[in-house]
């Protein structure tokens, strides 16, 4: 049985990153994911995509990521999220940032990725 679009985000974020759940993030990405940025966009292999993920914790002692809201679109594909995130560096230092994502999900698989950037802080 597929998973929702909103489960397959939830899983993305609360497990593969909170928990470094790497398998599950070998089975969430899609062949493909498009990551959308203002003014552009970068395509990234499945393997690229995963790699994403660990290259990022390689930096970091503890990454958390806090959903704040959650919204499926009536589409079941399109997820949009509130988060912020927690996060050590290896030296100890401690940083916090906030931003929103949209993600498109086809067949249980994350296949596209809309980021406007990140800002340091907490969600006022």
């Amino acid at each position: 049985m597929t998973r929702t679009a909103r489960e397959v985000v939830e899983l993305y974020n609360l497990v593969v990153w909170n928990q470094r759940d790497f398998a599950l993030a070998e089975e969430l990405l899609g062949d493909t994911v498009i990551r959308h940025d203002v003014g552009e966009v970068t395509m990234l292999t499945h393997d690229e995509a995963v790699s994403r993920v660990t290259d990022h914790w390689e930096m970091f002692e503890t990454i958390r990521f806090d959903l704040n809201l959650v919204v499926a679109g009536d589409d079941g594909e399109h997820v949009a999220i509130v988060y912020q995130s927690p996060m050590t560096l290896k030296d100890g230092t401690e940083v916090c940032v906030g931003s929103m994502e949209i993600f498109r999900v086809v067949d249980g698989r994350i296949v596209e990725v809309w980021n406007c950037g990140y800002k340091q802080g907490v969600w006022a």
